[in-house]
């Protein structure tokens, strides 16, 4: 059964993108949004999932979280 937390998390305030592969880690806060349930997309498709969710002023400045 699939971990319902798993998936792309993106920091509103940073523009950071999180990789959650268990729910456990998933980040908690106002800032962070769920982009998708899909943990192994690429940056171009989170960015494009965010211009069409709203959640970013500036999807391609989106960064991954290291």
């Amino acid at each position: 059964m699939p971990d319902a937390k798993a998936g792309i998390y993106l920091n509103t305030q940073g523009n950071i993108a999180r990789r959650v592969g268990v729910g456990v880690n998933a980040p908690t806060g106002a800032e962070w949004a769920k982009v998708t349930d899909d943990p192994n997309l690429g940056i171009l498709a989170i960015r494009e999932e965010a211009r069409q969710k709203n959640l970013s002023p500036a999807p391609d400045a989106i960064k991954w979280e290291f």
